[in-house]
């Protein structure tokens, strides 16, 4: 007996369409699948739902799930509503409903609209329907945006939340209004900064006097906000220099809304650009202010006056991520400086949680990057002369890797460009052969273009990434060579730092002078 694995998903737009239409919802979805299963005899290996996603996004939870269970062989039919319940973009139903299912042995089934992958009808009507589908959505997003920014253009407010210091309208989604307890705060930050406090010092009464932060706060009244960097961030919920800096940098405070300030790569592509600030939509006096003119213009002033270059070197350091705090556990950060002519940098690392102020952790002097270098690399020859055979040494030759890889997706890539291209062709000879007309042999051409120049992109970003990967491996010595430079160091560069060490400690310095410095090895 078939195992079967049900699939239901509902965007967005989909639950306004409910208002008049509930065919839509999940929990029908669901009933009417469990009512076909159960007519044919199938079994229900299990159930998958997606609610509020799109059909263009590969990334949804359940569908991953979903498909992470095909491939492991654990369902043997697909079932959905129809086709766009699966996928709306045509190259993942091309991947997987033409390609994979069929290497792993799966049949799909839409019910609403008859697919069936075992159909040899399917095979011409999945393109015509994938091509419907994937426009559908763009004419949607197109819609979608335009109306975004006649709201912005209106002075409208369209985020999910307010700024700090402010709150929605419980009357009126669309405009701010005051919430006075954090507006108090937002105008200390101002005042003090204007008064000639910096950063830090502003953070460390903010948290002495136990004001709880932006997301701390936010979630304390309610709010469904979730900070999305709260594990990788070292604040743990308290107030940072980082936070400080985008309030103090934040025109909404002069009550000016501000938005467009980023918008997403393409309707399939959520990934978010960033948009020039003379482009961004500037309405002003659309809500109350907390800050008058007069602070403003100063605290940007002084902030302009504490700008340093930063220069064009971004190199990463040997030790980027690699250094905690001792005392804290919290990472260690760089600071940069250089010499009075400028030619020769240095840099230093201090605990994060006293440089930005976020906690008093009492490890508060920096040390030498040049020194903490050093002192690596004299304990790294010594373990390597003690413990290692030159014959039993062996580095793993990551680009060769990393090239193969790449080579691997740019051959998909291909040859998901060469199908389209069959597809094109094919058609071509249907509407020559009379069997599809001229009018959807056009509408199939300009979906075909589309896919074409979404595939074109990505090839080219994969070729850019083996190019650079062989640009390495010809640049690099041999495997042999390498052990004979490994067998004794005379610098610390990044791969010696990944391939020898798993992480550093640096502790207090004691009444003698003496730094306690723990290297955990890889080794």
């Amino acid at each position: 007996m078939p195992q079967v694995g049900i699939y239901c998903r509902l965007s967005i737009e989909d639950r306004d369409k409910m208002k008049c239409d509930d065919s839509q919802s999940i929990h029908n979805q669901k009933a009417m699948l469990r009512d076909y299963c159960r007519e044919r005899g199938w079994d229900i290996y299990d159930i998958y739902c997606d609610d509020g996603y799109s059909g263009v996004d590969r990334n949804r939870p359940e569908f991953i799930r979903m498909l992470g269970d095909c491939q492991k062989g654990k369902i043997d039919i697909v079932l959905c509503k129809d086709q766009s319940r699966f996928s709306r973009d045509i190259i993942v139903i091309e991947e997987y409903i033409n390609d994979k299912f069929l290497e792993w042995g799966i049949r799909f089934v839409g019910v609403a609209d008859n697919s069936d992958s075992d159909s040899e009808s399917y095979s011409t009507m999945r393109l015509f329907t994938s091509a419907y589908n994937e426009m559908y959505v763009k004419d949607i997003s197109s819609k979608i945006r335009k109306t975004l920014s006649y709201k912005r253009e209106q002075g409208q407010f369209i985020g999910s939340f307010a700024p700090y210091g402010y709150k929605i309208n419980p009357n009126d989604k669309h405009h701010l209004v005051i919430d006075e307890d954090a507006a108090d705060v937002v105008k200390m930050i101002f005042d003090m900064f204007v008064s000639g406090n910096g950063y830090r010092k502003i953070v460390q009464k903010l948290n002495e006097e136990g004001i709880l932060s932006p997301s701390a706060y936010k979630q304390k009244t309610g709010s469904n906000y979730v900070n999305c960097n709260a594990n990788s961030s070292s604040s743990k919920g308290l107030w940072t220099q980082s936070t400080v800096g985008s309030i103090l940098r934040n025109e909404m405070y002069t009550g000016t809304l501000v938005q467009g300030k980023s918008h997403n790569v393409s309707y399939k592509n959520k990934k978010k650009i960033n948009v020039t600030s003379d482009k961004w939509i500037r309405i002003p006096d659309t809500h109350r202010a907390i800050i008058d003119s007069q602070t403003w213009e100063s605290a940007q002033q002084r902030i302009k006056s504490r700008v340093r270059s930063s220069g064009t070197d971004m190199t990463l350091s040997p030790l980027s991520g690699k250094v905690k705090c001792a005392v804290c556990g919290k990472p260690m950060k760089r600071n940069v400086y250089y010499n009075k002519s400028k030619t020769i940098k240095y840099y230093s690392l201090q605990c994060a949680s006293y440089k930005t102020g976020a906690m008093n952790c009492p490890n508060t002097k920096s040390i030498s990057g040049k020194v903490l270098e050093k002192k690596i690399i004299d304990e790294l020859n010594i373990l390597i002369e003690e413990y290692c055979q030159k014959d039993k040494l062996h580095i793993t030759d990551v680009y060769t890797d990393q090239a193969k890889k790449t080579e691997k997706q740019l051959a998909s890539l291909t040859a998901q460009k060469e199908i389209v291209k069959n597809r094109l062709t094919q058609m071509y000879k249907d509407k020559l052969d009379g069997i599809i007309s001229a009018d959807d042999f056009k509408i199939f051409r300009e979906h075909i273009a589309l896919e074409e120049t979404d595939i074109d992109n990505r090839i080219a970003e994969i070729r850019q990434k083996l190019e650079e990967s062989r640009l390495r491996i010809q640049t690099s010595e041999n495997q042999h060579q390498l052990i004979e430079k490994y067998i004794h160091f005379h610098e610390l560069t990044r791969t010696v730092a990944d391939e020898f060490i798993e992480f550093i400690e640096i502790g207090q310095t004691s009444e003698n002078g003496d730094r306690e410095i723990h290297i955990y090895w890889k080794i």
